[in-house]
């Protein structure tokens, strides 16, 4: 009996190795194959994350872009008197109670390889910038965003704004353009002297 029980014992340890040696075959071929997987997972995340920061880096563009020519057209539809001195140039005048104030929009290179940008100033007898401030530009983690191009041409009663941006990591381009009634020569006058049109 005692040679049959050691039988038995030698017959479960054979069957034993033998199914250490399975589960070693199976981690030895299944290893691979989740490496493949978890390599391939991670490429997948890493292509996602990359194409999610060039859409807001788009997005970042366009938004940019139009709230600069939205608050330039803001503050040219209350002017009593606008100038053009150069296409890139714009110079605004209105007088509020009595008191002239100035806004001049620029369109400037940047310097030390900054992007060029819009820069606004502010001047009036109380209140104003020392110098001018940027409204776009700049780098950041979505991109490197610049104005390249920024028109303001008078014509036939109306002056037609045009600003254009690029995303300098993406290439991207936008332009957004408007047009807004220049001010009557009479509102000039009135409100030079303090009155309310």
């Amino acid at each position: 009996m005692r040679e049959k029980s050691c039988g038995t014992c030698q017959e479960s340890r054979a069957s034993a190795l033998k199914e250490e040696g399975y589960v070693l075959l199976e981690f030895l071929t299944s290893f691979p194959v989740y490496v493949v997987l978890l390599v391939s997972l991670f490429a997948v995340w890493l292509s996602f994350l990359k194409s999610y920061v060039v859409l807001l880096g788009d997005w970042e563009l366009q938004q940019e872009m139009r709230l600069t020519l939205e608050r330039i057209a803001q503050d040219a539809s209350m002017a009593t008197h606008i100038e053009c001195s150069a296409p890139y140039e714009l110079h605004i005048e209105r007088h509020v109670n009595g008191k002239k104030s100035t806004t001049d929009y620029v369109l400037r290179e940047g310097r030390k390889g900054q992007p060029p940008y819009i820069s606004k100033k502010v001047s009036g007898e109380d209140h104003g910038y020392y110098a001018p401030q940027p409204m776009t530009g700049g780098s950041n983690v979505f991109g490197n965003l610049a104005v390249v191009d920024f028109q303001c041409v008078p014509d036939k009663g109306l002056l037609h704004l045009s600003l254009t941006g690029e995303n300098r990591r993406t290439k991207k381009r936008v332009t957004f353009s408007t047009d807004i009634c220049l001010p009557p020569k009479e509102k000039e006058e009135k409100e030079a002297q303090g009155g309310k049109t």
